[in-house]
C-alpha cells in the first residue's frame, strides 16, 4: 500500500500531510534513515555530542534527544531535537533525509549475525539473504533513497569510517549546527566502540547494536550460492554503493 502511495503524488501528499499532524513532525524535521547494520547508531552517538548544548548527562536521554522510531514508541512524543532515525524505506513520508549506506554485503552479513546472536534468526547466512527481511532487501532500500529527492545527503560508511570528521562536519553543517573541526575530532575521539560499550555498561545506555568497523573477508563469505542470491537483488544504483574493491 505504502509503495502505491509513494508512486501517486496526490496519495502521498495526502496521507504526508496525515502522518506528520498525527506525529507531530514538522517539515524542518530531518530522518537518519539507513538500511539495520549500516553505522545508524555510530554516528547517531556522534551527533548527540555534536548538537549545540550538549552535556554529559545527554547520554542518559539519547532516545529522547535523537530518538529510534523503532526502539521507542512514543519518539514522537518525547523527541527534543528536529533529528529522528529510521531503517524505514523510500514509501515512507519523510520530507528530509540523510541516508547513511554501507556496503550491501557488509550491511547484510553484520545484520545476518546481529539477528543470529539475538535470537531471532537460526539458519545459516544463505537462508538469510535468499529470504529478505525487514525492512526489505539492500537493494532495494538503496536504490529507494540514493535517488530520492527527500535526501538531502548520502554519507557512505566507508568514508565515515576512513574520514570521519569531514563526514561527521557534512552532517552538522546540514543541519546548522555549529561545530569545529577540533570539537569533531574531540568527538570522534570519544566515539570508539570500546567506549561507546563503556558507556553503555556503566550508565545503562543502550548501545549493544554497535558492532565492529572491521568486517570478515567479504570475498571468502559472499561466494557461491550466498553471492548468486546477493547478486539476484542488485540494480544500477545499488551496485554503486559496493566497495569497488570488493566487486
Amino acid at each position: 500500500m505504502l509503495k502505491s502511495l509513494a508512486t501517486r503524488p496526490f496519495l502521498r501528499a495526502f496521507y504526508r500531510r496525515w502522518w506528520e499532524a498525527r506525529y507531530g513532525v514538522k517539515k524542518s524535521d530531518v530522518f537518519l534513515v539507513s538500511y539495520p547494520r549500516s553505522g545508524n547508531t555510530w554516528i547517531r552517538f556522534m551527533l548527540l555530542q555534536a548538537r549545540p548544548g550538549f552535556t554529559e548527562s545527554d547520554f542518559q536521554r539519547i532516545n529522547e534527544i535523537i530518538p529510534d522510531m523503532h526502539g521507542n514508541l512514543t519518539w514522537f512524543q518525547c523527541r527534543r531535537t528536529n533529528l529522528i532515525k529510521s531503517h524505514l524505506t523510500r514509501w515512507q513520508p519523510f520530507r528530509r533525509v540523510i541516508y547513511l549506506v554501507r556496503d550491501g554485503r557488509a550491511a547484510t552479513h553484520s545484520n545476518w549475525r546481529y539477528q543470529r546472536d539475538e535470537g531471532r534468526f537460526h539458519g545459516s547466512l544463505e537462508d538469510f539473504v535468499s529470504h529478505p527481511h525487514w525492512p526489505s532487501t539492500w537493494s532495494e532500500h538503496v536504490s529507494g533513497w540514493a535517488q530520492a529527492p527527500e535526501t538531502e545527503l548520502v554519507i557512505r560508511y566507508e568514508d565515515v569510517v576512513s574520514h570521519p570528521c569531514e563526514q561527521l562536519l557534512r552532517i552538522t553543517t546540514l543541519l546548522k549546527w555549529p561545530l569545529t573541526r577540533s570539537r569533531a575530532e574531540e568527538i570522534i575521539a570519544n566515539s570508539t566502540k570500546e567506549k561507546m560499550h563503556a558507556l553503555e555498561k556503566f550508565q545503562d545506555i543502550p548501545l549493544h547494536r554497535v558492532g565492529s568497523h572491521a568486517d570478515v573477508s567479504l570475498n571468502s563469505v559472499f561466494t557461491g550460492s550466498v553471492q548468486h542470491y546477493f547478486a539476484r537483488t542488485l540494480n544500477p544504483v545499488s551496485e554503486k554503493f559496493l566497495q569497488p574493491a570488493l566487486k
